[in-house]
């Protein structure tokens, strides 16, 4: 494969690679990378593509310049035709107006220069529209773009302009006396002197008195700015015959340095490769700040991430903290269980009363009004302790990400993200009621074996689930005074009640499981209000392997260019 075809396969990779370049997030940078990457985007598709497919095309001038710089009326002088038309409303030129000899003209009516752009055989007033005029006194070889304004009011202008430059060999640059230490074609030639683009700058309208001062002042800051090569003419300021156009004369400096670009095509190969060879060595970097903008949003997100997974997780470990500590054990739980186990002594002679007590309590399981005053004295207790728990980590999630102005943008997009989803507190029970159900499933499963089931039929399922409830928030960190001698004693009734069906070790395993278990329907329910957080972020994540691909294409089109310029001598590949 020849150099140039490498050279044209990397800039292929480089376009499909481009897209992924994506950058959703408001982070401080990220409008001026979208703008980098449209740009790139559209240099690679109207220029690099097509110059390194055929380096022996036309050149491609643009006539480029500030807004009432004189660009359509130099161009036309340049023709002596009137071939564009000059406009005395701003902004002057709508839509680009592209001359070259009918030998060229299928090269420009073809898609691959500039495919973004309608062709047209008249002048429009549209952005999104070129016309081309065929011109057979413009030597064949190089075509003339009179331009719209850099520095338009209208944006969609300025970004056309921008554009054309971009995917030009040749700049004709037009500035006037009266501009030209201007800021904004300061830009714009500073970014030709790093793709170390031809140029050439015209001083159009500079009063003839002040042409050597002028000119001369202009020379050194182009010297200054990296940019000494550049080929410097001055159209002394004139009033203008009946056909509108600069005398003859004044712009024949210019017309021959024109003709000589495109009769001799050696000269034409070199302005070529020079400009395609300056374009791709200041690709690179464009390509690498691409990445880091990717990166940087990947990692803004990442961040907006952890703050969500971090707020969930510790709202997941309140719940595992409340429900361990003994704090259940107050209120309406301890009551309820209370009502199913009596309130006396029953600290003397447990173990001498367990018969009694499953006598007592026989007829209560499956169903009996206590015991299921008790099951939704849980189901609503911690629930409403879940329910908590969620709005807290919504409320934490949004404090965490309204510490940057793209996480409060986000939320002011999505407000509902500050609190809990609406449908959370059914989540919530439903959660709670699946627990309870998974301690009967339990307390079911270890009485398997025919003495075991016997003992639990004593007492019922659903009394030894509810003392098994009963165990796992036995712990009484959580309570003080008298709170800790009653908890305590009921938990204890239920332990040793539990033992008496299941024996002391396996009690202590059943607690263990159901404790586990609850903490899995808590994460389980927090998970799906998480959920609604990281669905937001990942439509802002962008293409996976962006960044490999940029990085990949960077790569390739580095080792490309070297083996391609190698093969057209172009030293100015090297730094």
């Amino acid at each position: 494969m020849s150099g140039r075809q490498r050279l044209v396969d990397a800039f292929t990779t480089l376009a499909d690679a481009l897209p992924d370049a994506q950058f959703p997030l408001p982070l401080e940078d990220a409008q001026s990378l979208r703008s980098l990457a449209s740009s790139l985007s559209n240099q690679v598709r109207d220029y690099l593509l097509p110059r390194a497919t055929t380096i022996d095309a036309p050149l491609l001038a643009v006539v480029g310049g500030s807004t009432g710089a004189g660009k359509s009326t130099l161009v036309n002088s340049l023709l002596r035709a009137e071939v564009t038309r000059p406009g005395v409303l701003r902004p002057t030129t709508k839509s680009p107006v592209l001359i070259c000899h009918p030998d060229d003209v299928a090269w420009f009516r073809s898609d691959k220069v500039l495919p973004g752009l309608i062709r047209s055989d008249t002048q429009l007033h549209d952005s999104r529209a070129m016309q081309i005029v065929e011109f057979p006194d413009l030597p064949p070889g190089l075509a003339l773009v009179d331009a719209p304004d850099i520095d338009s009011v209208d944006h969609a202008n300025r970004a056309l302009a921008d554009q054309l430059l971009k995917a030009a060999d040749l700049w004709l640059f037009v500035t006037s006396a009266a501009r030209y230490a201007d800021a904004v074609p300061w830009d714009h030639l500073l970014a030709a002197a790093e793709r170390n683009t031809v140029v050439s700058v015209i001083l159009n309208r500079c009063p003839i008195g002040a042409m050597a001062e002028v000119a001369g002042h202009l020379g050194e800051m182009l010297s200054d700015r990296g940019l000494a090569a550049a080929h410097l003419f001055a159209v002394p300021e004139r009033t203008l015959g009946p056909d509108q156009m600069i005398p003859l004369v004044d712009v024949s400096s210019i017309r021959q340095w024109l003709g000589r670009l495109a009769s001799q095509s050696d000269a034409r190969a070199q302005v070529a490769l020079q400009t395609l060879a300056g374009s791709v060595r200041s690709i690179e970097g464009q390509v690498n700040e691409l990445r880091a903008g990717v990166e940087r949003q990947q990692d803004a997100l990442a961040a907006m991430r952890a703050d969500a997974e971090r707020s969930y997780r510790d709202a997941a470990a309140r719940v595992a903290q409340a429900t361990g500590d003994g704090s259940m054990l107050r209120g309406e739980i301890l009551s309820r269980w209370q009502d199913i186990v009596g309130t006396g002594d029953f600290m003397r002679g447990v173990e001498e009363r367990i018969g009694a007590l499953r006598d007592r309590l026989v007829g209560w399981f499956r169903g009996e009004p206590k015991l299921e005053a008790m099951e939704v004295a849980v189901s609503d207790s911690l629930a409403a302790v879940l329910q908590d728990a969620g709005e807290g980590a919504a409320e934490a999630t949004a404090a965490a990400w309204a510490q940057t102005r793209w996480g409060r943008d986000l939320l002011a997009a999505e407000p509902s993200l500050g609190r809990a989803g609406e449908g959370f507190g059914e989540t919530a029970a439903a959660a709670i009621r699946a627990w309870q159900t998974d301690v009967l499933n339990l307390v079911d499963e270890q009485s398997r074996g025919r003495r075991l089931k016997a003992r639990l039929l004593a007492i019922g399922t659903n009394l030894a689930g509810a003392a098994l409830i009963i165990v796992v928030f036995a712990s009484t960190g959580g309570l003080t005074g008298a709170e800790v001698g009653i908890a305590g004693g009921t938990s204890l009734l239920a332990q040793r009640l539990l033992e008496a069906v299941f024996g002391e070790g396996a009690v202590r395993k059943l607690a263990e499981q159901a404790h586990r278990d609850l903490q899995d329907r808590v994460e389980a329910a927090l998970a799906v209000d998480l959920a609604r957080h990281v669905q937001v972020l990942d439509s802002f994540a962008g293409e996976p392997g962006a960044v490999d691909r940029l990085e990949a294409a960077a790569a390739q089109l580095r080792a490309a260019a070297r083996t391609a310029f190698d093969d057209l001598t172009a030293p100015e590949l090297t730094p």
